[in-house]
């Protein structure tokens, strides 16, 4: 049926929303980064604005219940078996639904509400009065009641027909309800009376239900006619029900007709559907960290404010944007608060530099004011694989922030948009970018350009970027190295609160500054519709581009305090910034893989993998999709009976936790399954992937390392991922065999010794700890010599592989559940192997402790560099979420202070190296081990300065030990 004509007042069942909403996701609810469920916030956000941008609705009310109705007083039992939510889940709600009422607020949607009444009433009500003032009423709710109240006039919506979780609408009027129900609507409280509702706790008449209430009320119609003539009814099983139930029946039809006459009025004015307060609710999505609704009620809110403002702006320069001011400040301890606020500009002024006299004036501005942003705009290579990868990376343009919305376009390689598709007869070639009334600059390298160049080079005139490496090295391919640069916005963000969500250009204008910033994707189109950078509008290209540098140098004012308040700046000058070309440097150099040996092993793989399939296949009695979960769930837990040991909302889990668990307790299938999931994950990671990844222009595997991944500070790589290459099974061993040096070189790998239990020694001061490690013997057998209380010449092989696991699982946190699984031993053994250490160690014990302590305290922990990382699930009501807390408190000083401690040995390798006169280039990071690849004469040479500069990084209470090996290919140098 077509919607009902305007004027319409939508009411909506607001409870049965936030119920649908809260449920959704099951055991997986929505959470921000600071633990809070937002499931309601945005199932309830997601539902407002489908509605109001599919339906348009003149007015609009949103519908609550308010305290116990009068139903509770006629019948006490009435929703008395709805089952009570968990406190902690109950908590989780009652925050959910006040954020529903701050959306609403943001929204200027009015609650309506009555006490003593159910929202049912209150809808039932207006209803009436709407219908009576001429106004056609939807009743949004998937809610069955609500039929009774359909009525020329009146319809329902019901936004969620058919499956859970569709979003398929139906609607409902006085023609269609008997589809539904079987009953037309003025025999819809009948019906309901008889049948009942479990989910309210309505009785109803027992025995009577859809099929033989629909007859009876077709035969005799409403209720008291039926029971009138209850010796009439036929068949004899519903006469009797109705003799026996006929008052509960009687009962039920009070419970569940919907009052229509409280006493409220209608005040059409007030329901009217306005413009939403559009600032208001881009703080809350900020708050509710709900990024995409977040830009676009910046944008809405930004469109709003500029439209009342001045353009008063220069030819050629972008459009104003208002900007509101950053969100309130929290807790300068308990969070990293939100950075000192700037004056940001209510104006901005972007201008294309297009010609050589321009950007000579820009670079005389530029060296005027001493310190500027810059940023780069690139096209992928013709066929380069589908990631951001500066060395791929072809240069288009730079712009330039000089000062808070102030920043000009330096354009190098526009070609413009292509001609209209339509525009060609048929068989014709594809369209071809029109370059006509398109002005570039020279070639950068060009003489015309070399105060430019300068400009880039110079030291002196200091630089801000953000994600600076990808420009420094996009600058490096285009023939320019730049230098001067003292600040990067995102790892100013990351240094600030590595736990933030996104350290994206665009989070942070929209959390800071208050801006929306245009995506990528709005200028230049997702999929088969997508456009490369150069055939944007210089015009759309430049105010894109001018925000990227415009923001970047807003952040660093903004951000530039703070860090001093929390005494960040020096490892963000010390260590971060100066990491930046390291680490270029090393993406540059890249590394040579065989590709005969790795097309060798994916046939060595494939066939291993189709052996293990045979044995899976044996075991489970029949051939079946292993990649199934379902079919997995009925072989292992129904055919095989094993038993469930974790459940999920689809059924039982076969996760690698309950696998593991199974294979433990000694079932072969599990243990097979763990295997040939190993075998694929390794195959479709890396020898699928890495072959592909080669440089064609270098023929070297060039990776990205990234340093605002990871909470600990560790870097991580991408593209390909190198740190998870598994090197205790013999099939990850065999990868890393993969990875050799150019032709007549050699590799050399250095591993830092047991780093994060040196690191424990160091922080702890325990005594015993500290001198174990100074004696230089094996940490492991002095250990269990300890803990074991026997001489160190009586150490067996098995003490001192579970005194080095209780010295792993220090680190980690892990209590005695997860190490009786590692060990497979009893819990309380483990219990005693953890207090037994603990009491020889007290100084560890003391340090775990305090560090936890003060972390609640504070809200964070710090490593040796005063990196920080806030843990906010200390504060968490949930008891396993708190426990997370306290194991990554203990964990993170000493995860922390290894991150620290390899950046600094990088730099310090670094300016060594350049300092050397070596041709040895250093080329992975991965954990706590360095990978250089160096001619053989070089060796001894690159040997000492690599030894020498790691184990003098920092000075430990404990000496720092790292082991070095050299070999034809990575795996080799572990021999």
């Amino acid at each position: 049926m077509s919607q009902p004509p305007a004027p319409r007042l939508f009411l909506v069942d607001g409870y049965a929303l936030i119920y649908r909403a809260f449920f959704a996701l099951g055991q997986q609810p929505l959470r921000s980064s600071r633990g809070e469920n937002t499931s309601i916030a945005r199932g309830t956000n997601d539902f407002i604005a489908r509605l109001i941008e599919k339906h348009k609705p003149e007015y609009l009310g949103w519908v609550h219940d308010k305290g116990l109705s009068f139903r509770h007083e006629l019948y006490p039992e009435y929703k008395a078996t709805r089952e009570r939510l968990e406190p902690e889940l109950q908590i989780d709600f009652d925050e959910g639904v006040a954020r529903v009422e701050e959306l609403l607020a943001g929204y200027r949607i009015p609650i309506l509400a009555l006490d003593g009444y159910e929202a049912d009433d209150v809808i039932g009500t207006m209803a009436r009065l709407g219908a009576a003032a001429g106004v056609n009423v939807v009743i949004v709710s998937g809610d069955k009641d609500f039929a009774q109240l359909v009525r020329p006039g009146v319809w329902i919506l019901n936004p969620w027909h058919g499956r859970p979780g569709a979003t398929t609408e139906k609607w409902y009027d006085t023609a269609n309800v008997i589809e539904r129900l079987g009953v037309p609507a003025e025999r819809v409280i009948d019906f309901l009376a008889l049948k009942g509702d479990s989910s309210d706790n309505v009785p109803g008449v027992k025995g009577i239900g859809d099929k033989s209430g629909v007859e009876l009320i077709n035969t005799w119609g409403p209720l008291e006619n039926i029971l009138a003539h209850v010796d009439a009814v036929q068949p004899t099983r519903a006469r009797n029900a109705l003799k026996e139930f006929g008052a509960n029946g009687v009962l039920s039809k009070q419970l569940v007709t919907i009052r229509d006459d409280l006493p409220v009025t209608l005040d059409l004015e007030a329901l009217k559907l306005e413009e939403p307060d559009w600032a208001r609710l881009r703080d809350l999505y900020v708050r509710l960290e709900f990024a995409t609704a977040a830009r676009k009620a910046g944008a809405a809110a930004a469109s709003g404010a500029a439209s009342g403002a001045a353009s008063g702006m220069a030819s050629g320069t972008a459009s104003t944007e208002a900007l509101a001011g950053a969100p309130a400040n929290a807790s300068a301890d308990a969070s990293p608060g939100v950075p000192a606020s700037v004056t940001t500009p209510a104006e901005t002024r972007y201008v294309t530099v297009d010609t050589v006299a321009a950007v000579k004036r820009l670079v005389a501005r530029c060296r005027e004011v001493g310190s500027i942003a810059v940023d780069t705009e690139t096209i992928l290579d013709a066929g380069a694989p589908p990631i951001v990868t500066p060395l791929r990376a072809n240069l288009v343009s730079i712009s330039i922030a000089v000062a808070p919305g102030e920043a000009y376009y330096l354009p190098f390689a526009h070609r413009g948009p292509r001609a209209s598709q339509g525009d060609l007869d048929l068989g014709d070639a594809p369209p071809e970018p029109v370059t006509a009334g398109i002005t570039n600059l020279p070639p950068l390298l060009g003489d015309a350009m070399a105060p430019l160049r300068t400009l880039l080079e110079d030291a002196t005139v200091k630089k801000t970027a953000h994600n600076a490496k990808y420009d420094y090295l996009v600058l490096r391919r285009a023939g320019v190295t730049l230098r001067g640069l003292d600040f990067d916005s995102m790892l100013a963000s990351y240094v600030h609160d590595p736990g933030r969500r996104s350290h994206a250009i665009d989070a942070l204008a929209l959390e800071f500054l208050g801006r929306s910033m245009t995506g990528y994707d709005e200028i230049c189109g997702k999929g088969k519709n997508a456009i490369p950078f150069d055939e944007v509008p210089v015009e759309v290209a430049r105010d894109y581009s001018c925000a990227d540098a415009d923001i970047a140098l807003q952040l660093r004012a903004l951000f530039t305090p703070r860090l001093e308040e929390h005494a960040l700046t020096a490892l963000l000058a010390d260590v971060e910034l100066p990491l930046i070309e390291v680490l270029a440097d090393m993406e540059w150099a890249g590394i040579t893989i065989d590709l005969r040996w790795f097309a060798s092993l994916k046939e060595r793989f494939a066939r291993e993998r189709g052996a293990v399939e045979q044995q899976i296949y044996g075991e489970a009695g029949e051939e079946f999709n292993i990649n199934s979960n379902p079919k997995l769930r009925e072989i292992l837990f129904g055919k095989l009976g094993l038993p469930i040991k974790k459940k999920t909302a689809t059924g039982p889990s076969t996760d690698a936790s309950v696998l593991q668990e199974l294979a433990d307790e000694g079932h072969t299938l599990p243990s097979l399954l763990m295997e040939y999931r190993e075998l694929s994950k390794l195959e479709n990671t890396y020898l699928d992937t890495l072959p592909a990844l080669v440089n064609p222009h270098t023929g070297r595997l060039h990776t990205s390392f990234n340093q605002t991944v990871a909470s600990t500070g560790r870097l991580s790589s991408s593209d390909p991922n190198l740190q998870n290459i598994p090197i205790r099974r013999e099939l990850g061993r065999a990868i890393r065999q993969g990875f050799v040096p150019r032709a007549g070189w050699k590799l050399l790998a250095a591993d830092y010794s047991q780093i994060e239990l040196r690191l424990l020694a160091h922080l702890s001061h325990d005594p015993a700890f500290v001198s174990a490690f100074k004696a230089g013997g094996d940490i492991h057998r002095q250990t269990a010599s300890v803990i074991f209380n026997v001489p160190l010449a009586d150490v067996t092989s098995e003490m001192r592989s579970r005194a080095k696991t209780i010295n792993f699982a220090t680190i980690y946190g892990q209590g005695a559940h997860s190490l009786s699984r590692q060990l497979k031993i009893e819990h309380a053994e483990a219990r005693e192997f953890i207090d037994t250490y603990f009491e020889r160690f007290a100084g560890v014990r003391a340090f775990l402790d305090s560090t936890v302590a003060q972390a609640k305290q504070r809200g964070y922990v710090e490593t040796i560099f005063r990196r920080r990382r806030y843990i906010p699930e200390l504060q968490d009501r949930n008891f396993n979420i708190r426990a997370f807390g306290e194991r990554t408190a203990q964990n993170s000083p000493i995860q922390g202070s290894a991150a620290d401690l390899i950046k600094v040995a990088m730099i310090k390798i670094h300016h060594a190296l350049a300092a050397s006169g070596l041709a040895a280039t250093m080329l992975l990071q991965v954990h706590d081990e360095l990978v250089f690849e160096a001619p053989p004469t070089e060796l001894d040479a690159l040997r000492q300065l690599v030894e020498r500069e790691m184990t003098t990084a920092i000075a430990l209470d404990v000496p720092l030990v790292v082991d070095i090996g050299v070999g034809d290919n990575w795996l080799d140098c572990k021999a």
